[in-house]
């Protein structure tokens, strides 16, 4: 158990639930989304949005969640 990559992978899960979180109960405070929504319409900005900024970030943070159980650090778990 590597509890530095294990922290990190956490961090980054928050992060993902956090902007999932606030695109859904009030998307106007998210400045990203805001942008996104004006240069490529409200559809299509807001799927862009949640593929960068929901999906990624939490697929990246399971799969470093997973690392850090396994017992591999985080350069590891990059450089693999």
């Amino acid at each position: 158990m590597q509890y530095t990559t294990i922290a990190l992978a956490a961090f980054i899960l928050l992060f993902a639930l956090f902007t999932a979180y606030g695109s859904i109960k009030n998307p106007k405070d998210l400045v990203r989304l805001v942008y996104m929504r004006s240069k490529f319409g409200i559809k299509a900005g807001t799927i862009i949005h949640t593929l960068v900024y929901v999906l990624v970030p939490a697929i990246f943070g399971y799969f470093m969640l997973m690392a850090g159980f396994d017992g591999e650090t985080i350069t590891q778990f990059i450089t693999q």
